[in-house]
């Protein structure tokens, strides 16, 4: 997973949402592998984006990790509310996204990705199961494309990317960047929490 880190890109942390599932445990903060789930993120993500950040309400429990967190520009929007504060505050043209309980973010798919977009205004994988929005890159130009869903109530990021001009990688060359082929795989609920440690290799 070595390789320099993409200067165009900002790889952002989505720690938002109420872990409903989770008997509202900050899902983020559970330990996967001997590390909790956002440190294997951003350890991930620090070897691949030049920039890191972590768009959070509460900033608590991410203070003491060194990056950057930004609360969303309009809260109470879900994934597709906290896409868009990353896309107002990321530094860089373009924006990785994912979010804060994925603890196999793939580095190879991203790099994949972010080549991929070129003038596009996305990229995003697609697997057997469909899109998946929150480990794609996306550009920074879109930002006031997303208030207009936000305020329609229209939080899908799936009905998002619909109206955009976006790369959409198929399922048979995602396949061939899954390093982990759990790659997508987030922890919702205490079941999933046990698979993933199951899966996971100590950092």
């Amino acid at each position: 997973m070595g390789g320099h880190r993409l200067e165009e890109l900002t790889g952002v942390v989505l720690a938002g949402g109420q872990a409903r599932r989770m008997g509202h445990v900050n899902k983020a903060l559970m330990t996967v592998g001997g590390a909790a789930v956002i440190d294997r993120i951003l350890d991930r993500l620090s070897e691949t984006c030049a920039h890191v950040m972590v768009i959070a309400n509460d900033p608590a429990p991410y203070t003491e990790r060194g990056v950057p967190i930004f609360p969303d520009a309009m809260p109470g929007h879900g994934a597709l509310g906290g896409l868009h504060s990353a896309l107002l505050n990321a530094p860089t043209p373009n924006v990785f996204v994912c979010g804060c309980d994925m603890p196999f973010i793939s580095p190879p798919l991203i790099r994949a990705l972010a080549a991929r977009i070129g003038t596009q205004d996305a990229a995003v994988p697609r697997d057997g199961y469909g899109l998946q929005p929150l480990h794609a890159v996306y550009a920074r130009r879109i930002a006031p494309l997303v208030p207009p869903f936000l305020v329609r109530g229209e939080l899908r990021l799936e009905r998002f990317i619909t109206g955009l001009d976006a790369a959409i990688l198929p399922p048979q060359e995602t396949a061939t960047y899954a390093a982990e082929a759990e790659i997508f795989f987030n922890v919702n609920t205490p079941d999933d929490l046990e698979q993933a440690r199951e899966k996971a290799r100590p950092l």
